[in-house]
C-alpha cells in the first residue's frame, strides 16, 4: 500500500524520526499508569510498555496478577539517555514512606542484563544508605516482563479525547498508539511529568494541533508531578 499523500495522515514527526537502536528497562512503583507518564516525559525514552514483572505466575493478567507487580518496559536510546539516569529517576519517584498494601505495588528493579543488575545494586545500596527503607525495592534476576492487555497502554492518555483522537489520526491503529513515541511523550505531559514550557521546543516534534497542545500545557500545569511520584493506586 502507498503511503498517504497527505501529511496530516502521516505519523507524528517524532514518530518518523525515533532512533531504532534501543535498550530496555524494567521498573516498578505502584501504579503502572502513572510510572509510564513519569518515565515516558524523560529526553532519550523512546517508547514505554505498562505490564508485569516480578513473580512465577504464569499468564498474568490486570485481574489475575498472582505474585507480579505492576510494572513498566521502558525502551530508551541509549547514545541520548544512561540507565544510571533511569535509577537516578526510579530512586526520585520511590517514596519510602509508602508501605505496598498489595504485591501488585511493589517497587522493584528489573535489570534486562548483567551490567543493569550490577548498576541497580549499586544504586540500591547507595539509597540504603540514605535511608534504610530503600531496603525493600527487590532486585529481580530473571528479567522477565509480559506487557498488560492493549486497553491499559496509555491510559492517562485516553483519558484526554482530544489528545487521544489527533494522534490516532496519524497512526493505523490503536497498538500504534501504544507504541507511539509522541504518545509515549505526551502522556508524560499529561501525567504532569514535563513542564509545560517544554512543550515550545516539544510541539513540531508532536505534531499536534493547538487544541491538543493546550489540553497537554494545562494537564501539566495542573498536576505538576515534575519531582514528585504519584502514590500507587490513585488512578486504579
Amino acid at each position: 500500500m502507498a503511503p498517504p499523500t497527505d501529511a496530516a495522515m502521516q505519523p507524528p514527526p517524532m514518530d518518523r524520526t525515533a532512533p531504532t537502536d534501543l535498550e530496555a528497562a524494567v521498573v516498578a512503583l505502584g501504579c503502572f499508569w502513572n510510572v509510564e507518564a513519569a518515565f515516558g516525559a524523560l529526553d532519550g525514552v523512546v517508547r514505554t510498555t505498562v505490564g508485569y514483572a516480578g513473580g512465577q505466575a504464569p499468564d498474568p493478567a490486570y485481574a489475575t496478577l498472582g505474585d507480579h507487580a505492576e510494572a513498566v518496559r521502558v525502551e530508551y536510546a541509549p547514545a541520548r539517555l544512561r540507565y544510571t539516569a533511569l535509577l537516578d529517576r526510579f530512586w526520585s519517584l520511590f517514596d519510602p514512606t509508602l508501605t505496598p498494601a498489595k504485591r501488585r505495588y511493589q517497587p522493584l528493579l528489573v535489570p534486562q542484563n548483567a551490567e543493569q543488575a550490577e548498576q541497580a545494586r549499586a544504586s540500591r545500596a547507595d539509597a540504603v544508605a540514605q535511608d534504610e527503607r530503600a531496603e525493600r525495592v527487590e532486585i529481580v534476576g530473571d528479567g522477565n516482563f509480559c506487557a498488560a492487555a492493549l486497553r491499559h497502554q496509555k491510559h492517562l492518555l485516553r483519558r484526554h479525547d482530544d489528545v487521544t483522537a489527533a494522534l490516532q489520526a496519524r497512526l493505523p491503529d490503536a497498538r500504534a498508539l501504544a507504541r507511539s513515541p509522541a504518545a509515549t511523550l505526551a502522556t508524560g505531559y499529561l501525567g504532569g511529568h514535563r513542564h509545560p514550557s517544554r512543550l515550545a521546543d516539544d510541539q513540531d516534534r508532536l505534531g499536534l494541533p493547538a487544541d491538543a497542545l493546550s489540553t497537554l500545557r494545562a494537564a501539566a500545569r495542573r498536576h505538576g508531578n515534575w519531582n514528585a511520584f504519584v502514590q500507587a493506586g490513585r488512578s486504579t
